[in-house]
């Protein structure tokens, strides 16, 4: 696989190809895969036509999917909760949500609806119960706050801060990552690799809100570290759905189509910035060095969004380049998709 080089002792780390990467035709493209798989004319695929509808707010925009099965859930085990929320247009293949609601009462009949699913309803997301709302943007402002176990099965736009936190040895011109092992206890993913520091914006809490909150909740670090040492560098945006739309049957939740937006930051850490575990969602923090990294990209050890948070910032930083990724352009383009939905910004 990919190998980490220097020409001389104080000259900048890269990456190489392998024979062996030719030879099996290697691409940091299947990191993306892992992630988001769904391809661009998503809507010509029957099945897709036929068991996903768009939900909608009630002049039409669309916010989201929802898969036919779990419309179906939904009927079964909160009919009448679901019908005074939402119609349903078949010939559209939309569920919209009813006019003259208002944030309000929209909002407080979508946590009634949310609360019986999690009582009553076989739908496995629902489930982790997060007591945490993401807001569905429309025009810039707050549609609807949908709580965050909902937002997988109503498959809405969702976000995130997620920070590459990196020690750059000056002498030797060696990189080393921070990277936390996450929790054998957290509901997803667990003990798979991790960002420094990642989390969801929940609402009301703005991006930097979010980046503090984090900090001290995952890593243990203060405010005022994060303040002197971080630097906004990116964002990506990718539809959640690593599956194969050519094999796949919509049959379950785990078909679910989700959008999401990461705004990216990277932590420049100095000797005496060591983060440490603080709310229990992390296991231990580890020093990787940059091929500790790459090996671990490739043997699918990191959750997979946070993979892709690394591979953009080795491309952002100059080590997966047009000379080692075969794929380079399209590796770009697939990190930041445009979605058919309104966003945050």
């Amino acid at each position: 696989m990919v190998k980490v080089v220097k020409r001389t002792p104080t000259s900048r780390e890269e990456i190489v190809r392998t024979a062996r990467d030719d030879e099996i035709g290697f691409s940091f493209l299947e990191i993306v895969d892992r992630v988001d798989s769904l391809p661009a004319d998503y809507e010509e695929y029957e099945l897709f036509k036929k068991e996903v509808y768009y939900l909608t707010t009630e002049y039409g925009t669309r916010v989201g999917f929802v898969l036919k099965v779990v419309y179906e859930e939904m009927l079964r085990v909160a009919e009448h909760e679901f019908t005074d929320l939402f119609t349903k247009d078949e010939e559209r293949h939309e569920i919209q949500f009813r006019s003259g609601l208002g944030y309000d009462k929209r909002n407080g009949l979508l946590d009634v609806l949310g609360k019986i699913l999690y009582e009553k309803s076989s739908l496995d997301g629902v489930k982790g119960w997060r007591n945490e709302k993401y807001a569905v943007w429309v025009n810039k402002k707050p549609y609807v706050l949908v709580e965050r176990a909902l937002s997988g099965v109503l498959g809405i736009i969702t976000y995130g801060v997620h920070v590459n936190g990196y020690i750059l040895d000056k002498n030797t011109n060696e990189i080393r990552f921070w990277i936390p092992r996450r929790s054998k206890t957290k509901p997803t993913w667990p003990y798979m690799l991790d960002n420094i520091i990642a989390g969801g914006l929940g609402y009301p809490y703005g991006i930097e809100e979010t980046l503090f909150k984090e900090s001290v909740e995952e890593a243990n670090l203060s405010k005022s570290v994060i303040e002197n040492n971080i630097r906004a560098a990116s964002v990506v945006s990718y539809f959640y759905f690593p599956g194969s739309i050519d094999q796949d049957k919509f049959a379950t939740e785990a078909s679910s189509i989700v959008g999401e937006v990461e705004y990216i930051y990277d932590l420049e850490c100095s000797a005496d910035i060591q983060p440490k575990p603080n709310d229990g969602e992390v296991d231990s923090f580890n020093v990787l060095n940059l091929q500790e990294t790459l090996d671990a990209l490739v043997n699918k050890e990191f959750k997979p969004n946070c993979g892709l948070i690394m591979v953009e910032f080795l491309i952002r930083h100059g080590y997966i380049t047009a000379e080692n990724e075969p794929n380079y352009l399209l590796l770009i383009n697939r990190m930041h998709r445009s979605f058919p939905f309104p966003t945050l910004n």
